[in-house]
């Protein structure tokens, strides 16, 4: 024994103190990220049924994917709109996908030759073109204040 602490003692006192002191170190040098708040306005809704679905996208390869958005939300309609809101975004580029899913299905319905049943709409009020959604560039808008609100119809 050294001074009283076991072989084992010391070197537990030991990592302690290392992990400790990397610990500190960690979060000194870790720089504040800064979030806001994305509050999205829903309108042009056909009537209050289901749930207004969105997809937050923050990365173009992703966009609009399914299953592949940073946060999935919902809300239930009321007097034909619809409120979502996002908190503790990190600052930075976002698009956001949406859909009206009346009937509750989790996904969008569509007719026999392939058309859309629901409403939807994207960030920008972007509109698909003849080859599929927008792209990410085009529905990009960016949160770089505490709170940030977008309006988008869906059609």
């Amino acid at each position: 024994m050294l001074l009283g602490f076991g072989i084992l003692d010391v070197r537990s006192l030991a990592a302690a103190c290392c992990l400790a002191l990397g610990q500190a170190t960690a979060n000194e040098t870790k720089p504040e990220v800064k979030t806001g708040t994305l509050i999205i306005e829903f309108d042009g809704l056909a009537n209050d049924k289901g749930e207004v679905l969105a997809g937050v996208y923050n990365e173009a390869k992703k966009f609009p994917k399914e299953n592949q958005a940073l946060h999935n939300l919902k809300a239930k309609p009321a007097k034909k709109k619809c409120v979502i809101k996002a908190e503790k975004l990190p600052y930075g580029n976002y698009g956001v996908a949406a859909m009206h899913d009346e009937n509750k299905s989790g996904n969008m319905d569509y007719n026999v030759i392939g058309l859309p049943t629901e409403k939807y709409g994207f960030s920008n009020n972007k509109r698909p073109g003849l080859f599929g959604p927008p792209g990410f560039k085009a529905c990009r808008f960016v949160i770089d204040k505490p709170v940030v609100k977008i309006k988008i119809t869906l059609k």
